[in-house]
């Protein structure tokens, strides 16, 4: 490929991969690629060129925007970083040779930075557990005050419009069409679409309120855990968005969504609550938590794009492919879970007759999710020390399904659910739920926990059902010891879940196409939570 200068990019790379290119001889260079950008590391500098590309929504396909765009870049990341943005160099060609910072004809811009400290990068400072509360208070002051410094006009105020916010979104499902069977599933795609259409058909005003509060600001608009650097003497915030007003004006919630999420996306839970609850406080913004959730999702779906963009990139190293392309579905599959559930962990029960499919969604909804399945089938084998492939024909309500062992298979499950609860995890819980009692103690459970419980029921016709338990016992694969023989006791023993609400009962019915049932799930969900 050719820059517009007529110079192969190849060379350019090439050029700026060898230690003889720079002034100071770096003894070492790393090359990372994002979607838009080369980056080369050149310890103690760093040097950023922009690809000639566009996408749309990022236009750098001329040499004279490459310019503009370096010249914005390092303009609006003094704002928040003002020491690593050392300026503009230019590459250029002389004799057929290219040089840094020299005469001749200009083929290329790079932004030059100071390189920030590895160590004290904030994600590098969470795992390794140095971090605690009064670090993000800082960083929490810091975002306030360069929030309250920027201007809040007439012109970016209407960035916060339901019309202007839908453009974004309806852009990011646009671009991201392609992906779906590759890094988002259709069931997935087409829940989050409908979470958001019906957000701003319902929800609209939650914007315009924001809008009259002057909440809308010149923001950083890509404040994620490796953008910000903790120095002893300041707090480094580096690399917004500058090729694009429209996702750099935008509502301070939308900028402290995108740092909550990364924090969840992480699994660091506490700290995205308590990194909310501190800046919403130092910005008196009382009502951040009615729009957090809605713009954690667009956060994490436009993460998803971007991860899915690069996953098809060519040019990007077969490995950083393969990282970019799980990345990209563990960013859709979180924008799913705030589309369904919102910030925090839920309990998930899917529960019904033997032979009914409850197995079957719970292994869908972990799929679709990315959370963890506890199933009473593998409990009451591991209770019994017996493996879980084992097959127990007992007789009805003996050995290990005798009253006891199911008792205490249920207290195992709601235990262990707990614990993964507690870590701020989802969970979903695979059991019959066959006697009220257990659906009740599992309520009084969720409720102990302040934690949303959503319970699924499977339904099948009796014939439907006793050709997949003989399929199953044919098979010989399922964990599970439902047969035949005792369907008739299993169901005139069930008893039917009067006591739940349509508020937390979704029925499925399992003959229906796995498609059809899935994007009917999720839409019962999104309209039961939205509209509670």
């Amino acid at each position: 490929m050719k820059t517009q200068s007529g110079i192969e990019r190849s060379r350019l790379i090439d050029f700026l991969s060898l230690p003889s290119s720079y002034l100071h001889s770096p003894t070492h260079i790393e090359h990372i690629q994002t979607h838009a950008s080369d980056v080369f590391m050149v310890a103690p500098f760093v040097y950023k060129i922009k690809k000639p590309i566009n996408l749309g929504f990022l236009d750098f396909s001329t040499l004279e925007k490459r310019r503009y765009y370096c010249e914005k870049e390092v303009e609006l990341n003094r704002r928040l970083c003002s020491s690593a943005y050392l300026g503009i160099e230019k590459i250029s060609l002389t004799n057929g040779s290219l040089s840094i910072g020299k005469g001749g004809q200009i083929v290329e811009y790079a932004v030059k930075m100071n390189m920030l400290p590895e160590k004290y990068f904030l994600q590098n400072l969470l795992s390794e557990n140095n971090v605690d509360e009064t670090d993000f208070i800082r960083l929490s002051n810091k975002l306030a005050d360069f929030y309250k410094y920027q201007r809040s006009c007439e012109e970016i105020a209407e960035y916060g419009s339901p019309e202007k916010i839908k453009v974004n979104i309806d852009e990011n499902l646009t671009l991201s069409k392609s992906f779906i069977w590759e890094t988002i599933s259709q069931a997935a795609y087409s829940a989050i679409e409908f979470y958001n259409d019906y957000f701003f058909e319902n929800k609209s005003d939650l914007f315009r309120i924001r809008m009259e509060q002057g909440l809308i600001k010149d923001c950083h608009g890509d404040l994620r855990l490796e953008h910000i650097n903790f120095r002893s003497e300041d707090i480094c915030i580096f690399d917004c968005i500058e090729f694009n007003e429209r996702f750099r004006y935008i509502d301070i919630a939308s900028d402290i969504a995108f740092l909550a999420m990364d924090l969840d996306f992480n699994s660091y839970y506490r700290f995205s609550n308590f990194f909310v609850s501190e800046i919403s406080k130092a910005m008196k913004d009382d009502s951040i938590d009615e729009v957090l959730d809605f713009y954690k999702c667009y956060r994490a779906y436009v993460r998803g794009k971007v991860e899915s963009i690069k996953a098809l990139e060519p040019e990007v190293p077969d490995k950083q492919r393969e990282l970019a392309h799980k990345k990209a579905e563990l960013y859709f599959k979180l924008a799913l879970k705030y589309a369904l559930f919102g910030s925090g962990p839920v309990i998930i029960a899917t529960f019904g007759l033997i032979g009914s499919g409850k197995s079957t969604f719970a292994d869908l909804l972990s799929e679709e999710l990315s959370c963890e399945i506890v199933s009473s089938d593998i409990s009451r084998k591991r209770l019994s020390g017996i493996p879980s492939k084992e097959r127990k024909y007992e007789e009805y309500d003996s050995g290990i399904y005798s009253k006891d062992i199911t008792e205490r298979t249920y207290r195992e499950l709601f235990d262990r659910a707990e614990e993964i609860i507690k870590n701020g995890r989802s969970v979903i819980l695979d059991a019959s739920f066959s006697k009220r009692k257990w659906r009740e103690s599992l309520i009084e459970r969720a409720n102990s926990l302040d934690i949303p419980l959503c319970f699924l029921q499977t339904h099948a016709p009796k014939d439907v059902i006793e050709q997949r338990l003989l399929k199953r016992e044919q098979q010989g694969l399922s964990v599970s010891d439902g047969r035949l023989e005792i369907l008739d006791r299993f169901i005139s023993e069930f008893e039917e879940p009067s006591e739940l609400s349509e508020k937390n009962l979704t029925t499925i019915d399992t003959t229906k196409p796995l498609l059809e049932n899935m994007e009917s799930i999720f839409k019962d969900i999104i309209l039961r939570n939205l509209n509670s």
